[in-house]
């Protein structure tokens, strides 16, 4: 018999206003790399519950019909899904202080350029495209990108 795996599923959101996206700027883990905001799921949680949920502790805002952009698994010591979603409309006011750490408007054009998760990196030439983008990427113990495919869905 197959032995059946459990993943660690999460979500992330890439809010656009204007050409501007809204990232963490992480203090305390992951050594100053930039992310979308985010995390992962409770208990009784679709996707979307969760990135609302998620994107509102984080930053205060509201996240308005956002859409699935993409779906990525990954696997180091263990696995998960992340499900990848692109918003251009909010409600709220920004909180000034994530328990995350830094909350700053970057521009589109700068996102490849800022330390990213690398995971992150390879697919944001995917984002805010009419179409979905599926990744499997296999990472090593520091969260680099060791092997990865992505494909348009």
């Amino acid at each position: 018999m197959k032995e059946r795996i459990t993943h660690f599923n999460a979500t992330a959101c890439y809010l656009k206003k204007d050409n501007y996206v809204l990232m963490i700027k992480f203090s305390k883990k992951w050594g100053q790399v930039y992310a979308p905001p985010g995390g992962k799921f409770e208990s009784g949680e679709s996707p979307l519950d969760c990135i609302k949920r998620e994107f509102y502790e984080e930053t205060g805002l509201t996240l308005i019909n956002p859409n699935l952009q993409g779906i990525s698994y990954w696997q180091d010591t263990v696995e998960g899904i992340i499900f990848i979603y692109t918003a251009d409309k909010f409600e709220g006011d920004l909180i000034e202080n994530s328990s995350e750490g830094k909350l700053e408007w970057i521009k589109i054009d700068d996102l490849l350029s800022i330390k990213q998760f690398e995971q992150n990196e390879k697919f944001t030439p995917f984002l805010f495209k009419d179409e979905l983008f599926e990744g499997k990427f296999l990472l090593d113990d520091e969260c680099k990108v060791v092997k990865y495919e992505i494909r348009k869905i």
